[in-house]
């Protein structure tokens, strides 16, 4: 995988800082704290990583821009200060292949580019021209999703940073990493291919399938076992044993509906009579409102004329006392009425109108008046109290035959209980011995279907055989063409041998041999009986001196074999722990390694080295630069 940096430009809030990297071998060095190892991380920040937010970034940082050549592509990743952002990636091949767009670092649901980019990691897989495989995401679950391989598990073994060198293999112990980093050693090594792992997850759903189908064969000839239906003719003969149960329960069931009406015709007279007696009560209540209003009008009219009759008499008497009255003063108003005010003497004294002339007898004082409204009220009293009685007979009426229709309901109630009760016993009985049959019959019908879904499951199964073999000869012949991917990883324990070798790695002499086990990918140095390896090394020196040798053989071994490795590498102090003082000639060994190997690898590996102490090839046949801090990467700062 071609990958080549150029320049890296840090944006502050008052300069741009740039750093240049068109070097086959840049080395960074100066004093503490003067942002060597910033610079080495801010490159990673931009192909997608982390960044340790020291004092002097989060004051200053704004953005930083990479520029670099994946494969054919000239690229230029733009990156915010922003945690978590995604980064701005222009492209362009020279040949018209070109674009801008906004890269995430997490994939999401709509591919950035054609159908398989999603995010920043599989566009730079894009750009090297390299299909990532698809790995599962819990190795302890057969079943679980599969995950693409991403960019950042591989760029674990081309940035050896300086926190993790005396700490960690390569994410080894890491809880959730360590598989991711073992994929991307199988990935590079060439022990993992897509093909492969599309075989061995297609290999497996055949193989559950069949199994599936199998257990179900299995499981549904067990439970036919249990009712005696292990063929169709056994299902026919049940069949027609259930049909003729049910024809004969529900002519049992029909028979106690018809029983029933005929019992029950005895209750029809009582029924009539319940009947007559409900029409008569409503006739009697018809009539005895009818007879309470009549008596209600009757006595209002009666009322009215006898009060007529005291008005007249009220009359009279007042005409004969008022008639011949002289008067003094106004009745009114109390003024002096003065007899002979007025000049004509039969004018009133009072109003001074001429009185009518009085007839001989008032009527209202007529005596005959007198004798019809006697008559009329006592006719109305007679009418009232006849009426009375024969309202007093119909309530006595009412009473009686409300009494009697409660004896007739009760008498109904009883008898209609004791035929209902028997005819209900029985027919619940038939009910729930009709539904039984009814739902036997419907699981016949549904389970009768089982015999045909059997042959069929055994048809499929035997069907699944054929592809679960043709699959696993596919696969084993993938494996064979994998066959290499053992030399590549035996040609890495032996690079791996040599490099330690060649820096003079203590405790380690040419007759030890090293083992690398893809089953957990660490190195074993086996010295006679002995074997031992990172966790065992002791000293902080020997284990960050034990990552960088094999880093280097790791990359050796992927320029020379042209395995998909990033050509870069990234230390970023490869002395630490080691003392240039007491340890010189390690030192010089571990620099002259490196160098070495870009002196076979000219133009195809670039090396990006910070450490304290500059140590300068001698007549390099590549580009070497080196850049001293200070001045420090944020040349204007000045704080912690």
């Amino acid at each position: 995988m071609k990958v080549r940096i150029h320049r890296l430009k840090v944006i502050t809030k008052e300069t741009t800082e740039e750093v240049d990297f068109t070097a086959d071998v840049t080395f960074i060095h100066g004093p503490v704290s003067s942002g060597k190892s910033t610079t080495a991380r801010l490159i990673d920040y931009c192909l997608g990583g982390g960044l340790e937010r020291t004092p002097a970034l989060r004051s200053e940082f704004v953005g930083a821009q990479l520029s670099a050549t994946l494969g054919r592509f000239d690229v230029e990743f733009d990156r915010s200060a922003e945690e978590g952002s995604p980064v701005r990636v222009t492209w362009d091949d020279g040949q018209g292949d070109n674009g801008a767009l906004n890269a995430p670092l997490v994939a999401g649901q709509a591919p950035i580019i054609g159908k398989d980019v999603f995010n920043l990691s599989d566009l730079v897989f894009h750009f090297c021209g390299v299909q990532p495989v698809k790995v599962r995401k819990s190795k302890a679950d057969p079943d679980s999703q599969l995950v693409r391989l991403s960019f950042r598990d591989l760029v674990w073994y081309c940035f050896l940073q300086q926190d993790e060198l005396d700490s960690s293999f390569f994410q080894m112990n890491h809880p959730f990493k360590a598989n991711k980093s073992r994929d991307a050693m199988r990935f590079v090594t060439g022990l993992y291919s897509e093909r492969m792992n599309d075989l061995e997850v297609k290999l497996a759903e055949f193989v559950q399938s069949q199994r599936a189908k199998r257990e179900a064969v299995s499981q549904i000839r067990q439970f036919m076992a249990q009712f005696n239906l292990a063929s169709e003719t056994e299902f026919g003969k049940e069949r027609d044993t259930v049909k003729k149960e049910l024809e004969d329960a529900t002519a049992v069931r029909n028979l106690i509906d018809r029983q029933h009406k005929s019992s029950t015709h005895v209750l029809e007279p009582l029924r009539a009579e319940l009947r007559k007696l409900a029409m008569e009560a409503e006739d009697s209540e018809v009539a005895i409102e009818d007879l309470e209003f009549r008596i209600q009008q009757q006595d209002s009219v009666r009322s009215e004329l006898i009060t007529a009759k005291v008005k007249a008499s009220r009359a009279k008497h007042a005409t004969n006392v008022l008639g011949n009255v002289e008067f003094v003063a106004c009745p009114r108003c109390g003024a002096s009425v003065s007899p002979g005010r007025f000049d004509d003497e039969r004018l009133c004294c009072l109003c001074g109108q001429n009185p009518p002339q009085r007839e001989t007898e008032s009527v209202v004082a007529s005596p005959t008046l007198n004798r019809d409204l006697d008559a009329r009220i006592d006719d109305l009293g007679e009418s009232i109290a006849r009426h009375k009685r024969e309202l007093t007979r119909l309530k006595s009426r009412r009473e009686v035959m409300f009494r009697g229709r409660q004896e007739l309901d009760q008498k109904f109630a009883q008898e209609v209980e004791r035929y209902d009760s028997a005819y209900t016993s029985n027919a619940r009985t038939a009910d729930s011995k009709v539904s039984q049959l009814q739902e036997r019959r419907r699981s016949l019908e549904r389970l009768a279907q089982m015999p045909a879904a059997i042959s069929a499951f055994e048809n499929e199964a035997a069907a699944l055989q054929a592809d679960i073999d043709r699959v696993k000869a596919e696969l084993a012949a993938e494996q064979m063409r994998l066959v290499e991917a053992d030399n590549n990883i035996a040609a890495i324990a032996e690079a791996f041998k040599q490099v330690m070798l060649a820096v003079g790695f203590p405790g380690v002499y040419p007759q030890d041999n090293v083992h690398l086990d893809p089953r957990n990918w660490l190195p074993f140095v086996i010295h006679g009986d002995q074997e031992w390896s990172f966790a065992d090394a002791g000293s902080g020196g020997k284990k960050t001196l034990f990552n960088v040798c094999y880093a280097l053989a790791v990359h050796r071994v992927a320029l020379e074999r042209g395995l998909p490795l990033p050509t870069l590498l990234m230390i970023d102090s490869p002395t630490k722990n080691i003392t240039r003082d007491e340890d010189p000639e390690l030192v010089n060994a571990l620099y002259s390694r490196i160098y070495d190997l870009s002196r076979d690898f000219v133009g195809d590996l670039q090396f990006v080295l910070v450490d304290s102490h500059l140590v300068e090839p001698k007549a390099p046949p590549f580009t070497f630069s080196q850049r001293r801090m200070p001045p420090p990467l944020i040349s204007y700062y000045v704080g912690p």
